[in-house]
């Protein structure tokens, strides 16, 4: 901006009126949401290739999906095009961050999220029972950060819970691996008993069913891993390709779609899990009132 190059801001993310636009105004550097990125798959597809002038792509706060990051990449016929992946939280700011080239790819480890800025941000990884945190006993992840808040306006008891010793608690569980990657599995709030992390079931999943735009897992009333899914155009799921991607992933339930635009979302995009987990609760106990 400083350097007056032209700058555009988009307020929604429609593939259908964001390829419109990069065609007739072709971007080179992209920042966006993991989900707008995941939106924008299709533009790969677009004859009139609206990314191919994009030499970085960009994508804040949460991790991607493999597949997004590969089709992306494929989609630019720039030399050394880059995907960058970054990972933080409103409250810190920007943490750890890894890059992808299109000759390395996304390694299908999404759950790795990069390494600390060297003098700027820090990770730990503490333990919830004892042991050293590792991929089969993740722990909880802290940060610290010059740019972390020092309350939360009116609720300041609730700033105090989330900080340790100067340590940011960023409500996720992971671990860091023998050369300090940090690798992301799930938000304390989402695990599942006897799920180790819901995040790479639905990266494997993405993967393995190019139709979905959306795969959630979430508890059950049961206990059990429910995914809920939405495919392209709200198509239905072809249950043969489903069960041959679910092959060698821990028990699933039987998936449950519904369209991508029912799904409760943040104002990032993100699905609010939680809330799809009430709503799926409440669809459940009305069709048995119904039966």
């Amino acid at each position: 901006v400083l350097q007056g190059h032209p700058l555009i801001v988009l307020r929604d993310d429609d593939p259908e009126t964001v390829g419109d636009l990069f065609s007739q105004v072709p971007p080179g550097f992209i920042e966006a949401h993991p989900n707008t990125f995941l939106r924008w798959e299709v533009l790969a597809e677009d004859p009139r290739r609206p990314l191919a002038n994009v030499k970085y792509f960009s994508s804040t706060f949460d991790a991607i999906h493999p597949r997004t990051v590969n089709r992306l990449l494929q989609a630019s016929g720039r030399k050394n095009r880059r995907f960058a992946q970054a990972y933080g939280q409103s409250e810190v700011g920007p943490i750890a961050a890894r890059t992808y080239s299109l000759k390395d790819g996304a390694d299908f480890n999404g759950r790795c999220v990069g390494v600390p800025f060297p003098g700027m941000t820090g990770v730990r990884v503490v333990s919830r029972d004892g042991n050293p945190p590792d991929k089969d006993n993740p722990g909880w992840i802290e940060v610290r950060s010059d740019g972390r808040i020092i309350s939360y306006l009116g609720e300041h008891q609730r700033w105090e819970k989330q900080v340790n010793d100067g340590w940011w608690r960023m409500g996720d569980v992971g671990y860091r691996t023998k050369w300090g990657c940090l690798h992301l599995l799930d938000r304390e709030v989402d695990e599942i008993p006897g799920v180790k992390s819901t995040l790479e079931i639905e990266d494997k999943l993405f993967t393995r069913v190019p139709e979905l735009v959306e795969v959630i897992i979430i508890p059950g009333p049961d206990g059990s891993a429910v995914p809920v899914v939405s495919t392209r155009d709200d198509k239905p799921l072809d249950l043969a390709a489903w069960r041959s991607a679910v092959v060698g992933l821990p028990p699933l339930a039987e998936p449950v779609q519904w369209r991508l635009e029912d799904l409760p979302q943040t104002a990032t995009t993100k699905i609010k899990r939680l809330e799809l987990a009430r709503l799926l609760l409440g669809a459940g106990e009305s069709t048995s009132t119904a039966n």
